[in-house]
C-alpha cells in the first residue's frame, strides 16, 4: 500500500485504534472472514470542526480540486474509472435509499419473526417478499 507512506499510515491506524483504545494491533487483529477467531479490532473516532482550521468553502474547494486530481490520474489498463474511498460506498448508499435494499429470503424471515417477538410488526414493509 504505497510503499513507505502505506506503511506509516497503516502502522499509525494500528496505534490509533488498537494501541491505544486498548484493543489488539498487529498480528493480534483478526478479520472479517475469520469468523473463528475474535477480532480484536479496535475503533477510534476523531471529530474535527473543519473550520476552526479554515473557511469551510475553501476547504469543500480544495477538496473537490483534490478529487478531481485523483479521478483524472492515467487509467490502469482495463480499468473504467478511479474511485476516492468511501465513494462506491456513498453510491451504493444513494442507490439503496433510491430503490431499496435488496435482502435475501431468509434474512427477510429472520426479520418478521423478530418483529413479531417483539410486537413491531407495524415497522415492518407491507411487501416483504
Amino acid at each position: 500500500m504505497a510503499g513507505h507512506k502505506g506503511y506509516a499510515i497503516s502502522v499509525l491506524m494500528d496505534v490509533l485504534s488498537g494501541v491505544l483504545t486498548g484493543s489488539e494491533f498487529g498480528p493480534g487483529v483478526f478479520g472479517p472472514y475469520q469468523a473463528e477467531k475474535r477480532s480484536g479490532a479496535g475503533h477510534l473516532m476523531i471529530a474535527l470542526n473543519i473550520e476552526v482550521i479554515q473557511r469551510l468553502a475553501a476547504f469543500s474547494a480544495r477538496m473537490e480540486e483534490m478529487i478531481a486530481g485523483l479521478k483524472g490520474a492515467p487509467l490502469a489498463k482495463g480499468v473504467e474509472e478511479i474511485f476516492y474511498p468511501g465513494e462506491i460506498e456513498a453510491r451504493n448508499n444513494d442507490r439503496n435509499r433510491r430503490e431499496g435494499l435488496l435482502l435475501p429470503v431468509d434474512t427477510l424471515s429472520d426479520l418478521a419473526k423478530l418483529a413479531h417477538e417483539m410486537d413491531l410488526e407495524r415497522l415492518l414493509p407491507v411487501d416483504m417478499s
